[in-house]
């Protein structure tokens, strides 16, 4: 079974991080919920499982899906697949008075389907509730998030991520030297959850294998930093590419070579053009395509660029 979803929170109280978030959570029912909330941050930091957990709190024994519908724009990003919503959104769910919608990626909607839903969420604010989940705030539409009660999920320190992956740890009954690492892991992964335990499922479960992808992964991006400062940058696509590779996120992998490339940078102002195009993909990274190579590529020309200009 896959453990994203075995050890997916079913609470909002089993949430791990975004804690303002949880406190005012925690209090809802479903007559006094915000009637349009909008949940910030990148991949990985819980903002699908945080609707999943409000629906089954809100809904209780009505949670199923007719009460809780769940729509991806990233799959249909167009007028006509927010109008489908229309007739729905009026209508109060089955045993409830309030449904609830979720639309992740709602970043990826176009214009005329964000104008769209604009009107829809002003015509049926008292029998639908709309969650919205993005990567990037400043794709979403001013008038949509002005609707909205945001909140920002983050990437987890490494505290709460190990909360999370030792309650998996004692679950699957892991090799003990792995709780020596889990902070580490965090870290390689960029705050990622998500991607900390696809990495923790795919690993052989031996005593020194977390320890050895640490190492080897860790080895990998001291190599990148180190051919970047010799603008070696052909070596630089193809150990970024190795670290994506071995199943590590986009975005951890750009902050990894980010903590080894500074101590490296000779000037202020090598250092000023790197963080320039670093801030640029880190934005990109959970926007991109699923082609790991053209992200490494882009950025690598990107960056070859910027450093060399005078």
């Amino acid at each position: 079974m896959d453990w994203r979803e075995k050890y997916r929170p079913t609470t909002t109280s089993e949430l791990v991080g975004c804690q303002e978030y949880k406190n005012a959570a925690m209090q809802w029912d479903l007559d006094s919920c915000p009637p349009n909330l909008l949940f910030v941050g990148p991949a990985g930091t819980g903002k699908s499982s945080a609707a999943k957990a409000l629906a089954r709190d809100l809904l209780g024994e009505y949670f199923d899906p007719m009460n809780f519908i769940v729509t991806n724009a990233s799959d249909d990003r167009g007028i006509d697949a927010v109008r489908e919503l229309k007739s729905i959104s009026k209508q109060k769910g089955l045993g409830v008075s309030r449904r609830i919608i979720f639309l992740d990626e709602a970043d990826e909607y176009t214009s005329q389907g964000e104008k769209a839903l604009k009107q829809i969420m002003e015509d049926s604010h008292k029998t639908t509730i709309f969650i919205l989940a993005a990567n990037d705030i400043g794709r979403i539409n001013s008038a949509i998030r002005d609707r909205c009660m945001t909140y920002v999920f983050k990437p987890l320190s490494d505290d709460e991520a190990y909360e999370r992956l030792y309650h998996i740890h004692l679950e699957e009954v892991l090799p003990a030297a792995w709780t020596d690492h889990y902070g580490s892991l965090n870290r390689l992964h960029g705050g990622s959850l998500r991607s900390c335990i696809d990495a923790l499922q795919a690993l052989p479960k031996e005593g020194d294998a977390l320890e050895q992808h640490l190492r080897r992964d860790t080895n990998t991006l001291n190599k990148a930093a180190l051919n970047l400062m010799g603008s070696a940058f052909p070596q630089v696509t193809a150990l970024l590419t190795q670290a994506l590779e071995s199943g590590n996120s986009r975005i951890g992998v750009l902050k990894g070579l980010r903590f080894r490339a500074k101590p490296l940078m000779e000037s202020e102002d090598d250092w000023h053009k790197f963080m320039l195009t670093y801030g640029e993909f880190v934005m990109l990274a959970t926007q991109w395509p699923d082609d790991d190579l053209a992200f490494v590529e882009y950025f690598v020309a990107k960056l070859k660029k910027n450093m060399q200009e005078e």
